[in-house]
C-alpha cells in the first residue's frame, strides 16, 4: 500500500509537472509571436518612413528638374526676344543713319539754295544801284544836260530817237528787275520746299529714335528677366548634385528596411519551421484559391510597386487557407488591416512559403500558433487598414522572398 500511495503521489507530481511544462511551452508560444509582431510592426513602419523620406526626396528632386526644363525653355524664349530685338534695333538704327544722311544732304541742298538766293539777291542788288546810277544821270541831263542834249537836236529824227532809247533803258532794266524778283522768288519757293522736307526728315528720325528707344528699354527688361533666369537655373543646378545625393541616401535607407522586414520575415518562417511543430511541414504546392468566389482581381502584382495581388469581392466573403500549414502572425497593422499570415512548410527543394491574407473585416478567426488545413476559414474580406474598398490583399513569400501568388495560385 505504501509502494502504491508513492507512485500514485509520484504520478500526480509528473503529470502536474508535465501540464506545466505544456502551459509554460504554449505560453512561449502565445507570447513569442506577439512580441514578434511587435517588432515586425516597428520594423514595416521604419520601412514606412524610409518610404517616405525616400519619396519626399524624389518629389523635391523632380520639382527641383521641372524648375530647370522650365527655366531653361523660358531663358531660351528671352534669349530668342533679345535676338529679335536686336535686330529690329540695328534695322531701326540703320534707318536712324539713313535718315540722318537725307537731312544732312537737305541741310546741304538748303545752304546751296540759300547761296542761290543770296546770289540773285546781289544781282538784283547791283541791277538796281545800276537802275539808279541812270535814273542819277538822267536827272542830271534834266537839270542842265538834258536840255542843252535837247536844243541840238536839229531834226524830229533824232528827237524820236532820243526818246526811244530812253524808254529801252527804262524797260529793260525793268524786265531785268522783273526776272530777278521772279528768279529770286522760285528760289524762295525751292528752299522752303528744301526746309519742309527737311522737317519731315526730322519728324521720321524723330520717331524711329522713340521707336530704338522703347525697344531698348525692352532689351534691358528682357536682359533682367535672363539675369533672374540665369540665377534660378545657376542655384537649381547647384542643388541637383546635392538632390541626387539625398535620393540615393534615401533609397539606400529605404532598400535596408525593407532588407530588414523581409528579413525577420524570413526568420519569423525559419522559426516556424522547428517551433510550432514536432516534425517539419511539407508543402505540396497544390494551392487553392484563398475565395470561393471574386468579382475581379483590381491590382496585380508589381503594379506601381504592389507587392501582392488584389481580390475584389464583397464584405465578409470567407478568406481560406490556400494551403495546409501554421499561422505565424496575427496582427492588426495601420496599412494591412487585420491580417494573418501562414507558414506552409518546404517543398521536396527546401524552399520554403508563407502567405499573407491582408484588410479582413474583423479580428481573424486564427491564432498565432494554430494548425490550419488548405480550405480552413482564416477571416472574412474587408476594407480595413489602408485600403479603399472591400477586397483580399494576398502575399506570397518565397524563401522569405514576396513573389507574384498568381504563379502558383489560381484564379
Amino acid at each position: 500500500m505504501t509502494h502504491r500511495l508513492i507512485r500514485a503521489r509520484l504520478r500526480r507530481v509528473l503529470s502536474f509537472a508535465l501540464a506545466l511544462c505544456m502551459a509554460v511551452m504554449l505560453a512561449v508560444q502565445a507570447t513569442g509571436p506577439a512580441l514578434a509582431d511587435e517588432k515586425q510592426e516597428q520594423l514595416e513602419a521604419n520601412r514606412d518612413q524610409a518610404k517616405a523620406e525616400l519619396e519626399a526626396a524624389q518629389q523635391q528632386q523632380q520639382e527641383n528638374q521641372e524648375t530647370i526644363t522650365l527655366t531653361e525653355e523660358q531663358r531660351a524664349e528671352v534669349m530668342e526676344q533679345q535676338e529679335q530685338l536686336e535686330g529690329e534695333i540695328a534695322g531701326i538704327q540703320q534707318k536712324i543713319e539713313a535718315l540722318n544722311e537725307q537731312i544732312a544732304a537737305k541741310d546741304q541742298a538748303i545752304t546751296e539754295k540759300q547761296a542761290e538766293v543770296d546770289a540773285k539777291q546781289a544781282e538784283f542788288d547791283a541791277q538796281i544801284e545800276a537802275f539808279k546810277e541812270r535814273l542819277l544821270a538822267v536827272q542830271r541831263l534834266n537839270a542842265s544836260g538834258g536840255i542843252e542834249l535837247l536844243s541840238n537836236v536839229s531834226n524830229m529824227f533824232q528827237l524820236l530817237t532820243y526818246q526811244r532809247v530812253m524808254d529801252s533803258i527804262a524797260a529793260q532794266d525793268q524786265q531785268i528787275c522783273t526776272e530777278l524778283d521772279t528768279q529770286k522768288a522760285q528760289l524762295e519757293t525751292e528752299k522752303a520746299q528744301l526746309q519742309t522736307e527737311k522737317q519731315e526728315l526730322e519728324a521720321q528720325e524723330a520717331q524711329q529714335q522713340a521707336n530704338q528707344d522703347e525697344l531698348t528699354a525692352t532689351a534691358t527688361e528682357l536682359a533682367g528677366v535672363k539675369q533672374q533666369l540665369d540665377n534660378t537655373l545657376t542655384q537649381a543646378e547647384a542643388m541637383e548634385e546635392a538632390l541626387a545625393a539625398a535620393v540615393s541616401e534615401k533609397q539606400a535607407a529605404f532598400n535596408k528596411a525593407c532588407d530588414e522586414v523581409d528579413a525577420y520575415l524570413r526568420q519569423l518562417i525559419s522559426d516556424a519551421q522547428g517551433s510550432f511543430s514536432e516534425a517539419p511541414i511539407s508543402c505540396s504546392l497544390n494551392f487553392i484559391c484563398p475565395l470561393d468566389s471574386y468579382k475581379y482581381i483590381s491590382c496585380q502584382y508589381g503594379a506601381g510597386g504592389h507587392k501582392g495581388v488584389d481580390f475584389a469581392a464583397p464584405g465578409n466573403t470567407p478568406i481560406r487557407a490556400v494551403a495546409s500549414g501554421q499561422v505565424i502572425t496575427v496582427q492588426n497593422h495601420y496599412s494591412y488591416g487585420n491580417y494573418v499570415m501562414v507558414y506552409h512548410g518546404t517543398d521536396d527543394n527546401g524552399t520554403t512559403y508563407a502567405t499573407l491574407y491582408a484588410h479582413m473585416i474583423r479580428w481573424p478567426s486564427v491564432s498565432v500558433g494554430q494548425a490550419v488545413s488548405q480550405g480552413d476559414i482564416l477571416g472574412y474580406v474587408g476594407s480595413t487598414g489602408n485600403s479603399t474598398g472591400n477586397h483580399l490583399h494576398l502575399e506570397l513569400r518565397v524563401n522569405g522572398a514576396r513573389t507574384n501568388p498568381l504563379n502558383y495560385v489560381p484564379h
